[in-house]
């Protein structure tokens, strides 16, 4: 079975929340690949929600704030590139046929970050795009739509992330 993804010249505003210090410190130094095999969602990559800042605040409340410290909100400008896009059941496809086939290989389970990361490194992939539903979402009125849904993309080749301003800060209140 052959695979290829198009490379699209496409920019998107990415999203990522943290704490205001390591925010100063990605502004000056540039963001950082995770470590393969940290057990991120989508793998290696530098994680930002797409044209979401409402999410990466929410995350930096969630997951970054500490009493006392300040959480803030980087906004960058991300090229797609190579695009591993998971909302497409054709790249779906390719994703299942990759589990498929290492697992028949090698005869043991694979965790979807591996499997991604496995693809990526064949296919030459620059950014994993995917949506999230949290175990918390609302949905409006019993219907499937819901404001909590996170449209998450991972960029894995640095290059693609073409600009780096912190948009947002706040001041955590002590407990």
């Amino acid at each position: 079975m052959e695979h290829k993804l198009e490379i699209s010249d496409q920019i998107t505003a990415g999203y990522h929340g943290t704490t205001l210090s390591e925010a100063q410190e990605i502004k000056r130094t540039k963001f950082k690949l995770t470590s393969p095999n940290s057990g991120a969602f989508l793998g290696e990559g530098v994680y930002f929600f797409d044209n979401q800042p409402s999410q990466a605040k929410r995350w930096a409340i969630t997951r970054k704030a500490t009493p006392g410290g300040t959480i803030a909100v980087i906004q960058s400008k991300v090229r797609y590139g190579r695009l591993l896009n998971l909302t497409d059941r054709g790249h779906r496809d390719i994703l299942d046929w990759f589990a498929s086939e290492y697992r028949q290989k090698a005869n043991v389970t694979v965790t979807l970050p591996t499997v991604i990361d496995i693809v990526a490194e064949k296919l030459n992939v620059e950014a994993v795009k995917a949506i999230r539903i949290p175990q918390n979402a609302t949905f409006l009125m019993g219907t499937g739509f819901s404001a909590d849904i996170e449209v998450i993309l991972a960029v894995r080749n640095v290059t693609n992330i073409l600009s780096t301003d912190i948009i947002w800060s706040q001041m955590v209140r002590s407990a």
